[in-house]
């Protein structure tokens, strides 16, 4: 049984309000950046799921969604967190919140965050109870987890109890919200005579208002991109931080003190240390052998932006067909990997028994893989990344479709598998990635290197729009645009879905 104390300890608003801040662990780690996600507009009758990996700040958008909450006047008693990870069963999470709820029955307004909901076995059943009691009229429920396919499969048992269209996805920053929010911090790392100290606000401030949609025309998309061109070097660089830690806002955080703070420019091994013990932890409480999902992750860092079959993988690991597509798909439910299936036009749907490509979700998460399964540090994985150009070429197309996916997907409504794909055929033609816009299809071909050339993609008749990312160079003709992937990617918006 949870002790009152503990409930009390997870909660220090009721003692201290808003000052609770200056102690709270979760909030005092996000330095020298705190990172702002997007706001969820909580309203009374609804409960709200907000998926995403481990170590991406589930918890501190809670903490600073509370904080939010008290500032605009809300009672900080009316408001109740749970971390479910320290929580047995459903007796725990019922008496812990029958507590608050007898503390607040004469409230009008009640807000519960629920941490890692998915650490309870049926957590669903409790929120079920919660709304059929009534009392979700009056309250708020915003839960999280890590478990993509648990969060599904349970949410999916909710219907009709305020949870449709109110799911939400916190994945690592994008590119565009990484260089944002990180160049005022930077500018002030340089010295004074450095022209970044008087480039990058005038960058930032071209940023609010230049930004793409892909369904936008090539003349649209063009147009923006020459706002942009002139920071070529500034966007060069910040993307160069990125390749290096990725968008997990404390890896972030560590290599920005580490390299302007300290003078240290190194990532330390703790940190893809602490990602990889949280993988292992999920693969526990998933009773999977971590042997199997090791043999897996090796396979695909070796065939990195490759394409393969899920026979040809099964053979290479000496493991059964089924047992290796339920572990890549444990992966994906993870946030730890994707699979980019190929399309069929001709029957104008996946090709879920052909070729495929499997990427990771963000760069940090390559470099702690290849860390883990090596035995080297992570910072000798990201130098000798970095001096690749072909392995950077290959980190840099995982970037690109992840970003693709986070530009459209929708929790439960729209899965990247719904409108993203790569292509190839028997003559030898292939696409990085196809993305499709209502009916019409876009091609993309990442080409991370000097001098590319549009000739090769522009003979698949059903697409018609093509984009081609470049290193550096700029230019097309017609419906085909070459653009630079650094300057792609800094317009790129997320959906709404995406926090």
């Amino acid at each position: 049984m949870v002790r009152i104390a503990e409930i009390v300890s997870q909660n220090p608003w009721w003692k201290v309000g808003k000052d609770f801040i200056y102690d709270d662990q979760n909030l005092k780690k996000a330095k020298p950046l705190f990172f702002e996600r997007g706001e969820i507009e909580l309203k009374k009758g609804n409960i709200y799921i907000l998926r995403g990996p481990r170590q991406v700040g589930k918890t501190t958008y809670l903490k600073d969604t509370i904080k939010k909450l008290i500032e605009r006047g809300i009672s900080p008693k009316n408001i109740l967190y749970l971390s479910l990870d320290f929580f047995t069963s459903r007796r725990e999470m019922r008496n812990a919140i029958d507590y608050f709820l007898d503390s607040t029955r004469d409230t009008a307004e009640i807000y519960l965050f629920l941490d890692e909901i998915t650490s309870i076995e049926d957590w669903n059943l409790e929120l079920k109870f919660m709304a059929d009691q009534g009392i979700t009229e009056k309250g708020i429920i915003l839960a999280t987890g890590s478990s993509a396919v648990k969060l599904k499969e349970k949410g999916e048992l909710l219907p009709g109890r305020g949870l449709e269209g109110n799911e939400y996805y916190i994945k690592p920053l994008c590119f565009r919200e990484f260089a944002i929010q990180s160049i005022d911090f930077i500018k002030e790392c340089f010295p004074r005579e450095d022209e970044f100290r008087y480039t990058f606000p005038e960058l930032k401030s071209i940023f609010k208002e230049c930004f793409i949609d892909l369904s936008y025309s090539p003349e649209d998309v063009k147009k923006q991109m020459y706002k942009l061109l002139p920071f070529k070097k500034e966007l060069g660089f910040l993307f160069r931080i990125y390749l290096t830690t990725g968008g997990f806002p404390g890896a972030i955080n560590h290599y920005l003190s580490n390299r302007f703070l300290k003078g240290e420019e190194t990532i330390d091994p703790q940190i893809s240390e602490i990602f990889i013990r949280d993988v292992l932890g999920d693969i526990s409480r998933a009773q999977k052998q971590e042997t199997i999902v090791r043999q897996i992750l090796k396979a695909i860092t070796e065939r990195y932006s490759s394409r393969f079959s899920f026979s040809s993988l099964s053979r290479d690991i000496e493991r059964t067909h089924v047992t290796t597509i339920d572990y890549l798909e444990f992966l994906e439910d993870s946030f730890i990997s994707f699979i980019l299936y190929a399309y069929d036009f001709s029957k104008k749907e996946p090709k879920l028994k052909g070729d495929k490509k499997i990427y990771f979700f963000d760069p940090l998460v390559f470099h702690s893989v290849k860390s883990y399964l090596t035995g080297k540090g992570i910072w000798n994985i990201i130098t000798s990344t970095m001096e690749d150009e072909e392995m950077q070429s290959k980190v840099v197309e995982g970037i690109v479709i992840s970003h693709l996916m986070l530009h459209k997907e929708i929790p439960f409504l729209k899965k990247a598998s719904t409108f993203l794909w790569s292509y190839y055929d028997k003559s030898g033609r292939e696409i990085d990635a196809i993305l499709k816009e209502d009916e019409r299809f876009l091609g993309i071909e990442v080409k991370y290197r000097s001098q590319v050339s549009e000739i090769k993609i522009r003979n698949l008749p059903p697409v018609k729009k093509y984009i081609i990312l470049s290193k550096g160079d700029v230019g097309g003709k017609g419906e085909t645009m070459i653009i630079p992937v650094d300057i792609f990617l800094a317009l790129l918006l997320t959906s709404k879905q995406n926090v």
